[in-house]
């Protein structure tokens, strides 16, 4: 399961490359190389991303919603692996095949950074935030980094994040690993533990359902429900967990 991709994508420009003795290890396919190159050269021109994200969304025909980076403003992830030194997510990620063991995080830039047109006011206009199934420390921290976003949705009336874990493993990645080593606990407890003071209902996996009575909390619900994403049961579950929100 290699996670990004356009599905029958083709290899011509990464396999050409490889032959030019080019890096190749982080594999884009022949469509998502052009969209990228497409993007660099806008943002290289001095244009914003956010601008870029909406004319790009327009050209796929993703007209049902707004998306939104959570920040023109570049932001840098970096870890601290187990001989001390510091890498660049790139670097950790792929370069190195996230095998190394993060003992810290640090994001570069936040202080400087400042949200996105459009994504205070979305927040503050929002029934409902929903923080969706990734990895926390690595996925959703760099955006909690930035000050308003994270104020904004902890004072939020109704916010729900949901686990990315099953049966307390991701489907991939190293996220159970990357909780561990910064020091948070396993499972869905530690999913709460990174999420504290943010959400008020933290949906789990079924096979994580033991965990509703031993890791629930007086400030958060716990809610086990099929939480596995794919074009069938996406949908199911993205409606239960807006009815039981709208409680």
């Amino acid at each position: 399961l290699q996670g990004w991709g356009r599905e029958g994508d083709t290899l011509a420009v990464m396999e050409e490359m490889g032959k030019l003795g080019v890096d190749t290890s982080m594999t884009l396919g022949d469509r998502d190389f052009a969209l990228c190159a497409h993007r660099a050269s806008r943002l290289a021109a001095g244009e914003r991303l956010s601008s870029i994200t909406t004319d790009l969304a327009s050209r796929f025909g993703i007209d049902d919603v707004t998306l939104i980076p959570a920040s023109d403003d570049p932001i840098e992830t970096h870890v601290q692996v187990d001989d001390g030194s510091w890498l660049d997510f790139q670097t950790y990620f792929v370069d190195r095949g996230h095998a190394d063991a993060v003992s810290a995080i640090a994001f570069h830039g936040t202080v400087e950074a400042d949200p996105a047109p459009g994504v205070i006011e979305a927040i503050d206009a929002a029934d409902i935030v929903v923080i969706a199934p990734s990895n926390p420390p690595l996925s959703i921290w760099p955006i909690l980094a930035i000050d308003p976003i994270a104020a904004l949705i902890g004072a939020h009336p109704r916010v729900a994040a949901v686990s990315p874990l099953f049966a307390g493993k991701p489907v991939k990645g190293p996220a159970d690993a990357v909780m561990a080593g910064i020091g948070l606990a396993e499972g869905t407890e530690g999913i709460l533990e990174a999420y504290d003071g943010l959400i008020d209902v933290l949906f789990i996996d079924s096979g994580d359902r033991a965990d509703v009575t031993r890791a629930a909390t007086s400030e958060t619900d716990l809610v086990a429900a099929n939480t596995w994403l794919d074009e069938d049961n996406g949908p199911r579950f993205a409606a239960m967990l807006l009815e039981y929100m709208a409680r």
